[in-house]
């Protein structure tokens, strides 16, 4: 729905002006729009993150039931739900909270840890296991220590559980060190941050993810073989194949992908690669699961990329870095590395200027030397001169200065200049 559209039935709702409003889920997660009676007919979403459909968890219901009655709007308010039979038990249980709910902090210890360890608020195993102590997490191991593989033999030995909290950091600190996130002394039990824990932190990589990396990323790299490694991610793990995609994929991998599909569309990892080549093609999907799936790899993809430029940074790969930038560049702006520039502009440029422009060969530092009429000379078409020399003014200008002068027999000292020339545009 168009903003404006959104509005405005979100106004005519809010003056009493429109009775009843059916809505999607986001819609009644995400607005502030009091009711008397909130109705909820059916009780499962399409969740990309775990491939399928699940439940309404509890918070959610919440949170939808919490239209009705607002205190400022209304004496009272009614919730209804409408779920299946098997499914009225466990809601029944959960809205009179007879159903206690679980940490799941456990899953994602290590990532926690990290961006601990990275900030620099833990620094060994002491201040890691006080840290956990302040979690929901330890205040249910307490609660239901059978739910977290604690036995009953453990608890009566360590009823502060604080034997537990160190095997858990322990173990979570070993596997990092493993990964290189991070160095652990068990002697002293200190905790040293690294880079690749730094960029995993700052750009919210996961800890199996880098394990990914660390197997995959090699200092010589072709451009299928990186996005393979990408569709590698945990972040996609969860993504699924379905068989009344199958059709629909094959088009989008024949129409849009300029690079080979590692699995085919019948494979996971495939049909990962097929959606990201797609993303950065702008192709368009008709299948409801797959639009869902390519907006959850898209909402990941940029993060996840620019991660893997700075680690190429870090090791000091100067042509997969080169290329990771390219490919940063290619999924921020949505044009492939060898397209024109100024095919971002696609919208306000028309695709035969863009195709003369390339099959001439004519690179942004050529055309900004050039006049209105060349560039309309090189193009067979003088109005398109100026549309493209206003087009030009988007792009910065850059010019590099360097001095090299030896210090030893086998070091360099390289001062480099740099001088940005920025043009204004008049569109």
């Amino acid at each position: 729905m168009l903003r404006a559209d959104r509005n405005l039935t979100e106004r005519l709702f809010s003056q009493g002006l429109l009775k009843v409003l059916v809505c999607t889920a986001t819609l009644a997660w995400g607005v502030n729009l009091p009711a008397h009676t909130v109705v909820i007919k059916g009780t499962q979403i399409y969740d990309p993150k775990a491939g399928g459909w699940r439940d309404l968890g509890m918070l959610d219901v919440m949170q939808i039931f919490g239209r009705a009655g607002r205190p400022q709007f209304d004496k009272s308010g009614e919730g209804i739900i409408i779920t299946s039979h098997d499914k009225l038990a466990y809601y029944l249980r959960l809205l009179t909270s007879q159903l206690p709910i679980e940490s799941q902090f456990i899953n994602s210890l290590k990532d926690n840890l990290n961006a601990e360890v990275v900030l620099g608020t833990v620094t060994n195993v002491k201040e890691a296991c006080a840290w956990l102590g302040y979690t929901y997490l330890f205040i249910r191991m307490k609660m239901n220590p059978l739910a977290y593989g604690i036995g009953w033999d453990e608890v009566m030995a360590d009823p502060s559980l604080s034997l537990k909290q160190r095997d858990f950091i322990s173990d979570a600190a070993r596997a990092l060190d493993k990964a290189k996130m991070m160095r652990f002394d068990e002697k002293s039990g200190n905790f040293y941050c690294t880079e690749l824990g730094r960029i995993a932190s700052h750009f919210y990589i996961q800890y199996t993810s880098v394990e990914t990396y660390n197997e995959m990323l090699t200092r010589h790299m072709n451009e299928s073989e990186l996005i393979s490694m990408v569709a590698h991610s945990s972040e996609f793990e969860n993504i699924v194949v379905r068989d009344e995609e199958q059709n629909e994929l094959e088009m989008l991998a024949r129409t849009y992908c300029q690079l080979e599909v590692k699995g085919g569309p019948s494979n996971k990892y495939g049909k990962v690669s097929i959606l990201i080549q797609l993303y950065i093609s702008r192709g368009s999907i008709d299948t409801f699961s797959l639009i869902s799936d390519a907006a959850y790899i898209s909402a990941s993809l940029a993060r996840i990329m620019r991660a893997l430029f700075e680690i190429c940074l870090r090791r000091g790969w100067c042509e997969m870095s080169a290329l990771m930038l390219d490919y940063c560049k290619a999924v921020d702006r949505q044009i492939w590395p060898h397209l024109h520039p100024l095919r971002q502009f696609d919208r306000d440029i028309s695709s035969e200027i863009l195709r003369k422009l390339e099959e001439r060969g004519a690179d942004l530092d050529r055309l900004q030397e050039m006049q209105e009429k060349d560039i309309g000379a090189l193009i067979r078409y003088a109005p398109g001169g100026k549309v493209v020399k206003q087009f030009l003014g988007y792009f910065p200008l850059v010019q590099l200065s360097a001095t090299v002068s030896p210090i030893t027999r086998t070091v360099l000292k390289v001062n480099t200049f740099l001088h940005l020339l920025l043009f204004s545009c008049s569109c």
